[in-house]
């Protein structure tokens, strides 16, 4: 029998925030706009029911979207009141949240974003030619999530890793 149920598309993803006033600000950067400012929201009690562990949870929320892409992902940007999120600190052993965003003209970008004082894990864009990655640059969020953002060459989806780097395997 068929199943009657199918995944449509990515709707959101939820950015933990310290502070959503500023975290907003670094997306809006970004090039994100609001959609939906959530701020002074209500939350009513069993509205968290879904996450199982937290019946009632209280936070201020923005949901912000790409102009580039209105109907794609939005983001949910939160900062969790009751209870309140957990900010682990990086280190060398732990890999924190990832977030990555296609992007044209990685190298602008990282010059733009560097002026305005945002802090990248390299000082430099980097690149795997071979892989067809032209361009690859990770931001620090306010919040510590890494942004990571890819430019491709023209016409790929997604970078030939495997294949360049999967021993036996041709491209």
């Amino acid at each position: 029998m068929a199943e009657q149920w199918r995944l449509k598309h990515l709707y959101h993803t939820i950015i933990n925030a310290k502070n959503v006033g500023e975290t907003v600000t670094f997306y809006e950067m970004l090039g994100f706009t609001i959609v939906s400012d959530r701020r002074d929201a209500v939350w009513p009690d069993g509205s968290g029911a879904s996450f199982a562990l937290v019946p009632n949870p209280k936070g201020r929320g923005v949901l912000m979207i790409l102009p580039s892409d209105p109907d794609g992902p939005m983001l949910d940007i939160i900062e969790w009141l009751e209870p309140r999120a957990a900010f682990p600190t990086p280190s060398p052993t732990t890999i924190p949240r990832v977030i990555a965003f296609r992007t044209e003209n990685v190298r602008q970008a990282h010059k733009d974003l560097k002026a305005k004082g945002v802090r990248f894990t390299t000082e430099e864009p980097t690149s795997i030619p071979e892989a067809g990655i032209t361009g690859c640059i990770v931001a620090y969020d306010p919040n510590g999530t890494l942004i990571e953002m890819i430019e491709l060459e023209p016409g790929l989806r997604h970078s030939k890793i495997k294949e360049v780097f999967t021993p036996g395997v041709k491209c």
